[in-house]
């Protein structure tokens, strides 16, 4: 992104080799723009991954109006990002900056009005300022790069929360096989997890993989696991997306994950790699079970799964609650969390413990002391940023 401002933009094109000019007539605007192209190293990985494209576009006083790049994404592949520059204002020395500065990206038909992301407008912009630059210090310059952890905590006999970072997954045991549920950020994180299921219990293949909604973070593993010969299972709303986009087979040349390596991985259409449901799902094999239920009045999102497991009573939600310590209490009781609350008792749930994607477990005795309050008092619509 350093490459893709303004100052960067130039320092790196004059750098490049291969930078190249051209114009380019917008018929819509009556006019033609200056378009700079060129390729820049980001890292000392392998070629082509560090190896970024970014395109230019010049107006008639020589100013840059948006930047074109692409970048990695787990979900999209190859995921284009378009920055707008305008409002250049004189800030002294003979220096034009841009006050305003418009981005998005990932940009497709099937995320409408999803890829706007960023709309920063500068109040003050001032260069050559003393003393602005500042040193690194050791322990950041020398600090190795965080490592996967992955936190193995058993919650009831054969079922595992897979911890240790900012979001957790949960391992389940069946007589044959184990489902688990979230497989979320990226492949890296996933491959931590899919690793210590594999020694947690050894001999029984991922059959599944229970996906909770389809924000990014919570959907960025999904491939891995499907790689590892899983099938997803999600709400039938996400079908069009995850058939056409999250498993088919984008370009991914910035960074090849294990399933676009594996060209005879089932991810076309119909594919039996993802299974969809609309109101409520099971997975039983007469000993242990897992019921989904899609979360009615959510704001957060349409396409929500709460996961329950009746011989446990356990409940396991992303994005609704997060249990305080035991005893605790939270300073602020959103929407979502009444949401939640309003399902369970919908759904007639006996839940004793409640599991969340983000955070620690928790006693439904304090969910019930905490929530039940604030849902007596809020509207009974549903709600949730």
């Amino acid at each position: 992104m350093i490459w893709a401002n303004p100052i960067g933009f130039i320092k790196a094109g004059l750098e490049a080799s291969n930078a190249a000019a051209t114009d380019r007539y917008f018929g819509r605007e009556n006019r033609t723009v200056k378009v700079v192209g060129f390729t820049t190293k980001v890292c000392d990985g392998p070629q082509p991954q560090c190896t970024r494209r970014l395109t230019g576009e010049f107006n008639n006083d020589n100013m840059l109006e948006r930047v074109i790049t692409w970048v990695p994404d787990p979900v999209l592949g190859d995921k284009m990002v378009e920055l707008r520059y305008s409002d250049y204002r004189d800030v002294g020395g003979g220096v034009k900056f841009p006050f305003r500065l418009h981005a998005h990206m990932g940009d497709h038909p099937l995320i409408p009005g999803g890829h706007n992301w960023l709309d920063l407008r500068a109040s003050d912009v001032k260069v050559n300022v003393a003393d602005a630059a500042q040193a690194v210090p050791d322990s950041v310059h020398n600090a190795a790069a965080p490592q996967v952890q992955v936190v193995k905590t058993q919650l009831a006999p054969g079922v595992m929360l897979m911890g240790g970072g900012s979001h957790n997954s949960v391992a389940v045991e069946f007589k044959d096989f184990v489902t688990v549920i979230e497989g979320p950020l990226n492949q890296q994180r996933s491959l931590a997890v899919i690793a210590e299921v594999k020694r947690t219990f050894p001999g029984k293949p991922i059959r599944y993989l229970v996906n909770t909604h389809n924000h990014f973070d919570h959907l960025g593993g999904v491939r891995t696991f499907v790689a590892e010969g899983a099938t997803v299972i999600t709400d039938d709303r996400n079908r069009n997306f995850y058939q056409r986009v999250v498993l088919a087979p984008q370009s991914r040349s910035l960074q090849p994950d294990r399933l676009s390596q594996r060209p005879f991985a089932p991810t076309g259409p119909g594919t039996l790699a993802l299974q969809t449901f609309t109101d409520q799902y099971t997975i039983s094999d007469g000993n242990e079970t897992i019921e989904l239920y899609h979360v009615d009045g959510l704001n957060h999102s349409d396409n929500m799964a709460i996961v329950y497991l009746p011989k446990e009573k356990i409940a396991i939600n992303a994005d609704l609650y997060s249990p305080p310590p035991a005893g605790g209490t939270l300073a602020n009781v959103n929407a979502n969390a009444v949401t939640l609350f309003r399902n369970i008792k919908r759904l007639k749930l006996d839940v004793a413990q409640h599991v969340p994607i983000h955070g620690n477990p928790g006693p439904n005795a304090d969910f019930d002391r905490i929530v039940a309050p604030v849902a007596a008092r809020a509207p009974a619509t549903g709600g949730g940023g």
